[in-house]
């Protein structure tokens, strides 16, 4: 309706969808596997249910087609070995999914996110965290703009750091949901990816660098060419004095300048907050969790020069970020 271009493509179609409930719990958290069958998974999610995900190899059938609880269980045995005794499906279903991001995420006062802007396969699960973390960078620059409190232009960071991100959901996606539907022809290949996925699934540093990934809490937006390598990270969430933690309070939408004593003045936009632990250097938090600003120690200028290039935190009136 507004003119932004939407490409991309249909990446695996008549995938199978299920919440249903075991009578044999597996012995992996999650269990995956792939074969020339096509591909299966049982994830749980609480309250003894499983959420089952199964696609036969070359199924192309549409989404409205019927789906049978016996024809996802029968995929479960060629594919896992068992269907771990599935019964009691709460619901059943058949989707595809498509690769495709919005060209652009702003046409004037048009802007998008979350699907609006960006759709992907399902595997990896960062299709919510993504859109979530779209709204919440939008969110206070728009606050900001529509309070007078920044220049429109402001807005224009939001495509310059989401875009990219979108784009490394689909390829994380894409990667993810390729590795595992299609069967290499090479049978060494096949069974090391056999072997590899439940491995995987047990190794905490894999884990652990896939979560960050996934989820979205190790993205870093671009910064200025010689600034502290913190800034663009988002921070963790700090023990502050008072027994507070940081993104408590982050829930009102202001800055968080992270220093001992007083460097600058508090304002509508700008709240200060004292470190409880060793913290040494002070840190300039945006409302989005993300380091505008830090030093490795007390740096008045460094900060006032910070607050220049975000007069939102600064209370001066509107602006916008210097240009990255």
């Amino acid at each position: 309706m507004v003119g932004i271009g939407f490409p991309g493509r249909s990446v695996v179609r008549s995938v199978m969808l299920a919440d249903v409930r075991l009578a044999r719990i597996p012995v992996d958290a999650v269990t995956t596997h792939s074969n020339a069958h096509g591909f299966a998974s049982l994830v749980p999610f609480g309250d003894g249910w499983y959420r089952a995900i199964g696609w036969v190899a070359g199924d192309e059938r549409p989404d409205d087609a019927p789906v049978a609880a016996e024809e996802l269980s029968a995929l479960l045995r060629r594919v896992l070995g068992s269907d771990y005794g599935m019964h009691d499906p709460r619901w059943i279903s058949r989707f595809h999914s498509d690769e495709r991001q919005a060209v652009r995420y702003r046409e004037g006062r048009v802007l998008l996110a979350g699907d609006a802007a960006h759709v992907h396969s399902p595997a990896g699960g960062m299709g919510m965290n993504t859109g979530l973390q779209d709204a919440v960078n939008l969110g206070w620059k728009l606050a900001a703009v529509v309070q007078g409190r920044a220049g429109r232009t402001l807005l224009d960071s939001y495509e310059r750091e989401r875009h990219p991100v979108g784009r490394q959901a689909l390829r994380v996606s894409g990667a993810i949901t390729r590795g595992v539907l299609r069967s290499p022809r090479n049978g060494l290949v096949r069974a090391l990816r056999g072997v590899g996925l439940p491995v995987a699934n047990r190794l905490n540093s894999f884990t652990a660098t896939g979560e960050r990934l996934l989820s979205g809490v190790g993205i870093a937006y671009p910064a200025p060419r010689g600034c502290h390598p913190l800034v663009g990270r988002r921070a963790p969430d700090l023990r502050l004095s008072g027994g507070r933690r940081l993104y408590e309070e982050l829930r009102d939408g202001r800055f968080v300048l992270v220093a001992r004593g007083r460097p600058v003045p508090e304002t509508e936009w700008l709240r200060l907050v004292a470190p409880a632990g060793s913290l040494t250097g002070p840190l300039l938090i945006r409302p989005d969790g993300h380091i505008a600003w830090a030093a490795d120690a007390p740096d008045p200028e460094g900060l006032r020069a910070a607050l220049g290039r975000w007069p939102v935190a600064a209370g001066t009136g509107a602006g916008a970020p210097a240009a990255r």
